[in-house]
């Protein structure tokens, strides 16, 4: 008896959105029977709906569209953290050099000019198809990690909410210099997986009561890179939070670990968490020691500022921020 059974793969889905009926059929007759699962939108409101209901792979976006123009979608699009890896060719008859740059500066993966040939568009679909698939797959390891994240905290209940409260912090922060959104989204997913690293440490270690032995705190300092190695995979979609991974011990002036960088070698980004990560840490219970006042920690961050531990600036904006909170 053959015990075998096909394997179910699903079929990329392609949106297609042009408001001319002649250039939606000509696409589709290109694309038919190419294994694609295909889409089509006549305007950009239809289109973002249509989006919203199918999250496709691919589309191919014309730029003159009623309703919500072609770059506009484009915006919204790689606005969303939904849709934001979903690669956007936008297909239009204009060819000015300005043009370009609007639909890159949309967001846009590709520009193709009508009339489209269809060999150049099938060799652009497939490549950009790849690509999502690809980016597919590190987006699902990126959700383990996140998850590991998340057990590690739960696993130790003096930590629990601690990298909940350091993303808050940090993000909270980055909203009070004006960091972009973008930068911002950087901080709060490295405040989320800033101990990932932990995983590798025992937990005899990590929940032990009183202080640790020299021995124990080398081994609880190789989780900056042990979170960094295990994250490095992953730097094509999470390139600048695995900085801060790996260096939110480090100290302005070269103390810290594991690296012993200095100054302008700590990113912002960087800076920032280690602000966040400290005052989390002297505010709430340890194994080791009871929670410290507010007052008393600031007082305490204040000092290690001027130690050239922590960027001065930012820990004065950061104790604005509390203030202007309480």
């Amino acid at each position: 008896m053959d015990f075998t059974h096909e394997m179910h793969v699903d079929k990329p889905k392609i949106l297609i959105v042009d408001d001319e009926e002649m250039n939606l059929n000509l696409l589709e007759a290109y694309l038919f029977n190419r294994g694609y699962e295909l889409y089509m939108a006549r305007d950009g409101e239809e289109a973002l709906e249509k989006i919203s209901n199918h999250l496709p792979d691919l589309i191919l976006l014309d730029v003159r569209l009623p309703k919500i123009d072609g770059l506009e979608v484009c915006r919204q699009i790689k606005g969303n953290d939904k849709t934001r890896l979903i690669p956007v060719i936008l297909i239009t008859a204009l060819d000015q050099l300005e043009d370009k740059i609007m639909g890159i500066d949309a967001g846009a993966e590709e520009y193709m000019l009508k009339p489209i040939n269809k060999l150049e568009l099938l060799a652009t679909v497939i490549r950009w198809i790849k690509v999502k698939r690809s980016n597919d797959h590190l987006e699902s390891v990126e959700n383990v990690i996140f998850s590991i994240a998340r057990f590690i905290e739960k696993k130790d209940f003096y930590t629990q909410g601690h990298t909940d409260r350091v993303s808050a912090y940090a993000y909270n922060l980055g909203k009070k210099i004006y960091l972009q959104q973008e930068e911002l989204d950087i901080i709060k997913k490295g405040g989320a997986l800033h101990d990932v690293g932990k995983i590798g440490i025992p937990d005899a270690i990590l929940s032990k009561p009183g202080r640790l032995t020299e021995e124990e705190y080398k081994i609880i300092k190789t989780h900056p890179v042990l979170g960094y190695e295990m994250c490095l995979p992953l730097k094509k979609t999470m390139g600048q939070i695995i900085p801060i991974i790996r260096n939110h011990h480090e100290k302005l002036d070269g103390s810290g670990y594991p690296d012993g960088l200095k100054g302008d070698q700590i990113s912002v980004y960087t800076r920032i968490m280690a602000i966040a990560d400290v005052f989390d840490a002297l505010t709430t219970d340890r194994p080791y020691r009871p929670s410290m006042t507010i007052e008393r920690a600031i007082r305490i961050m204040r000092e290690e500022s001027e130690r050239g531990w922590w960027d001065k600036d930012l820990l004065e904006e950061f104790i604005k921020m509390r203030e202007e909170k309480s």
